[in-house]
This record gives C-alpha cells, sequence and structure tokens, in this order.
C-alpha cells in the first residue's frame, strides 16, 4: 500500500470526516439546548422536563460526541489511519441515533396514553439500535489485522 491513498479511500474517508463533523455539531447542539432547557427549569421551578433534560445532555451530548469521536479516534488507534470500510453503515447510524432520540424527546412531551409508552418506547429502540450498530462497527474495526506494509532496503 503506497502512502497515497486510492480514489475510493480519500472519498471514504472525506465521507467519515463529514460524519463526524455532523456528530459534533449536533452534540453542541443539544448541549446548548439541553443547558437552555435546564436553566428555564430552574427560573420557572418546574422540573416536569427532567427526562428531556437528561436525554438531551447525556445522549444527545456525551453520547453524539463519543460517537463523532469514536468514528475518528477507535480506528486511528489500531492502525493510524481512521477508516470504516463501509461507511454508509455508520452514516445510518447516525441517523438511526438521531431519529431515536428526537422521537424519545417528543415522546416524553406528549401525553401518557402517546409519549412515553409509546413513541419514546419505541424511540428508545431505535437509540438502542443504533448503539450496538456502533459497537459492531468499532469492534468490526479493532478486530481486523492493520495492513501489512513490505520494507524495502
Amino acid at each position: 500500500m503506497t502512502a497515497d491513498l486510492s480514489f475510493l479511500e480519500r472519498r471514504t474517508q472525506e465521507r467519515l470526516n463529514r460524519l463526524c463533523r455532523w456528530y459534533i455539531r449536533v452534540a453542541f447542539l443539544y448541549l446548548a439546548l439541553g443547558l437552555i432547557l435546564g436553566v428555564g427549569m430552574l427560573a420557572f421551578g418546574n422540573d416536569n422536563f427532567q427526562f428531556v433534560h437528561v436525554h438531551m445532555l447525556l445522549v444527545g451530548f456525551v453520547l453524539f460526541l463519543i460517537y463523532g469521536i469514536g468514528y475518528k479516534l477507535i480506528p486511528t488507534m489500531f492502525f493510524g489511519l481512521p477508516r470504516v470500510e463501509n461507511i454508509g453503515w455508520a452514516e445510518a447510524q447516525f441517523w438511526l441515533a438521531n431519529i431515536g432520540l428526537v422521537g424519545m424527546l417528543v415522546g416524553a412531551v406528549l401525553p401518557v396514553g402517546l409519549g412515553l409508552d409509546g413513541i419514546a418506547l419505541s424511540s428508545g429502540a431505535i437509540e438502542a439500535a443504533a448503539g450496538i450498530l456502533f459497537v459492531w462497527l468499532m469492534g468490526k474495526t479493532i478486530r481486523e489485522e492493520p495492513p501489512r506494509v513490505a520494507m524495502s532496503k
């Protein structure tokens, strides 16, 4: 393998870099929204939105930041070059994670007959599927042997 990346490898790296930026941007958006909601809850003395507040901060900020940094950092630790061979799965994981979290947040503010026991439950399953997909993709990356480079004299 030469130092230059092929067109396909460069394209995959560009998509991976874009995916990491998406995750980090969305994480910071959830951080800002969660903090604003927390200040609003304090200001009005209303803690009815604790579920939404906590999930924005823990899932939206912490977990999404881990996903974004993880896609870049974990493969780099093992191979020196970040790579996800099937970047489409990683992009699907991004959308599943976002749809799952938004569904949980929306479900938490709806009435009991519709919300936590309906929409939020199914959205939580989608969020869990996204997490398992991340674990599978990273596990696959870690298991693979790094490419061996022939030494020339």
